[in-house]
Formats: structure tokens, C-alpha cells, sequence
């Protein structure tokens, strides 16, 4: 059958939409052209495009003569696209490549910040905590008289009180199934390990109340003094002092 001169006529517009749909959006762009289009697509919020564009850069032009800025934009890209082990790995990976550039701090807390923004809730696996823990330490003894020292602190605190809510509610669960011996174990971890978190008062409080249904009056007692002599302003601290014959712990 052929075919009807109206077909005909949408052949080459067709052609001409297919050849445009093919056209790279980097044709015609050198080094500096792409860098300012991964910008452009930065500023835009299309993070995932920046990456992208940021990432041809850094390949196709590693020579680059602004390319530890461009490294250190594509590793926000990724983390502003939220992918987070991709944006720690380049955020490292810019540090390996340029210690010394001005950015550095702020490098070394994106790793920090990417970390401690993979860390799960409390009830998974606290592997990426105790990673961004860690790593956070780190740009604190780096960076110490610098700005990122503080806000590196701050998140590290965060994740020591993200693990010591772990082992607590570890304990907590123990104690709630009257398993004492192993509610304890986990409230004297968090005792020992997490003084300065807030769950370390209501952990002696799970001792207290442990130790209590044993019967160890000795241990109920020490477990007393030091919650209220070390915790005094605590809730767990003032519950026990409003009714000092029955604690109010994790298993009520």
C-alpha cells in the first residue's frame, strides 16, 4: 500500500525530533562549558544530573585545571541526591587528592555527615554508626580549632547515643521477659560504656529493678546511691525518689 502523502510529511519532523532526542547535552562544551552546566544543574537542585555531569567532567578532563572544586561539588551532588556511600567514597576520595585544599574540613565532615546519615534506626544493625562515630572523632582531633570540630562533635554525640539506645533497649527487652541475668548485662554495658548519654540513668534504674526481684539488696542499694548521687536531675533519679520502695525502670 502506499504510502499517503500526509506520512510523508511527518517523515523528516520525526527524523529531526529523533536526531535532537540523540543530541548529547554536552555537544559543543569544553572542560569549562561542562563544569558550568554542573553547576548550573546544581543550583537547580537536579542533583543526580549534576553528578552526572560533574562525574563526565572529572573523566573526560582530569586535567582539569579546576577540578578539585568540581571533585568536591560532585561529592554534595551525591549526597544531596542522598546517596550517601557513593558521597562518602567521594568525599574521601577528594580528600586522598587534595589535604590540603582550603575545602578539606568541609570534606572530611561530609564523610562524617554521610555516615551518620546511613546510620539506621536503633532496632537495626548500628554498623554505619559506629562508623560515623568513629570517623567523626576524627575530624574533631583533625579539625580541631576549626568550625567543622563542632558540628563533627555534635553528630559523633548523636551516634554514641544512638548505640547506647541499643544495648538499653536490648536490656529492656530482657527485662520485660523477666530474664534478669541478661537485662544486666545489657544495662551495666551501658552503665560502663555510655555514662554521659541520658540512658545510662534509666539503665541503672533496669539494674535496680533487676537486682530488686533477685533479691541482691546490696546491689539494689549501690545501684541507688550511684543514681542518685551521678544523675540527680534525671527522671529516672527523681521517679525513684518519689517512691523509693518500688522504681519505675524499663519493665513497667
Amino acid at each position: 500500500m502506499p504510502i499517503r502523502p500526509c506520512k510523508l510529511l511527518l517523515l523528516p519532523v520525526l527524523a529531526g525530533i529523533a536526531a535532537c532526542g540523540s543530541t548529547s547535552k554536552y555537544q559543543g562544551l569544553d572542560a569549562m562549558g561542562v563544569y558550568a552546566l554542573g553547576q548550573e544543574e546544581m543550583a537547580d537542585e537536579d542533583y543526580g544530573d549534576a553528578a552526572e555531569t560533574l562525574d563526565r567532567l572529572l573523566l573526560v578532563y582530569p586535567t582539569f585545571e579546576q577540578a578539585a572544586e568540581a571533585s568536591f561539588l560532585l561529592a554534595n551532588a551525591y549526597y544531596l541526591d542522598e546517596k550517601y556511600i557513593t558521597a562518602a567514597s567521594q568525599f574521601t576520595t577528594f580528600l586522598d587528592r587534595y589535604p590540603t585544599h582550603p575545602r578539606a574540613p568541609e570534606a572530611a565532615l561530609g564523610v562524617c555527615r554521610s555516615y551518620a546519615d546511613l546510620s539506621p534506626i536503633s532496632q537495626r544493625d548500628q554498623t554505619f554508626t559506629d562508623q560515623a562515630m568513629v570517623v567523626c572523632r576524627n575530624v574533631v582531633a583533625d579539625y580541631r580549632n576549626q568550625e567543622v570540630a563542632e558540628e563533627a562533635a555534635r553528630i559523633a554525640n548523636d551516634m554514641r547515643s544512638k548505640l547506647a539506645r541499643k544495648i538499653y533497649e536490648n536490656g529492656a527487652y530482657y527485662h520485660r521477659r523477666v530474664l534478669n541475668d541478661s537485662d544486666i548485662i545489657y544495662f551495666e554495658d551501658v552503665v560502663a560504656n555510655y555514662p554521659e548519654t541520658s540512658y545510662a540513668p534509666q539503665a541503672l534504674l533496669g539494674i535496680i529493678e533487676a537486682y530488686g526481684e533477685i533479691g541482691y539488696q546490696d546491689e539494689v542499694e549501690r545501684a541507688r546511691n550511684r543514681l542518685i548521687s551521678e544523675y540527680p536531675e534525671s527522671e529516672a533519679a527523681r521517679s525513684l525518689n518519689s517512691d523509693p520502695g518500688v522504681p519505675t525502670g524499663p519493665g513497667s
